[in-house]
């Protein structure tokens, strides 16, 4: 298993984020269990359209005051192996859709900016993420 020690860089469309700190991608779908009127306990469960969310933190803050909400491109973050000589590794989400923007400043280290983003896979068939070898 190759572990992934940095990011080593991060684009949102031909935006490049500078600095990346650290990303978060969460998958996830809403159960909706399938029981009829006399069932007591759901016999099944189906899984509704699923939903991708991402966090980006960077570095710096004035790329990320530039960005506008409710923007929709792609998302792509190059990560790099650690030393154990794994393939750089290339994460996209596919019409991620810009959330929040979220500026930290603190008073002993550099300004933050936590990007916050949402992608719904197309008509459930699609996953909205793709992960892979560069």
């Amino acid at each position: 298993m190759a572990r992934y020690a940095r990011i080593q860089s991060a684009a949102f469309g031909s935006t490049d984020l500078p600095l990346p700190v650290s990303a978060r991608i969460c998958r996830q779908a809403e159960p909706n269990a399938a029981a009829g009127d006399d069932d007591l306990y759901a016999t099944s469960v189906q899984i509704g359209p699923g939903r991708t969310t991402a966090e980006l933190r960077i570095r710096g803050t004035a790329t990320a005051e530039s960005l506008t909400l409710g923007r929709q491109d792609n998302l792509q973050i190059t990560l790099a192996p650690g030393q154990d000589g794994a393939p750089l590794r290339q994460v996209r989400l596919i019409d991620a859709v810009l959330v929040a923007v979220e500026l930290a400043y603190e008073q002993t280290a550099m300004a933050t900016a936590m990007l916050r983003f949402v992608a719904e896979a197309n008509n459930g068939l699609i996953e909205p993420v793709t992960a892979e070898d560069a």
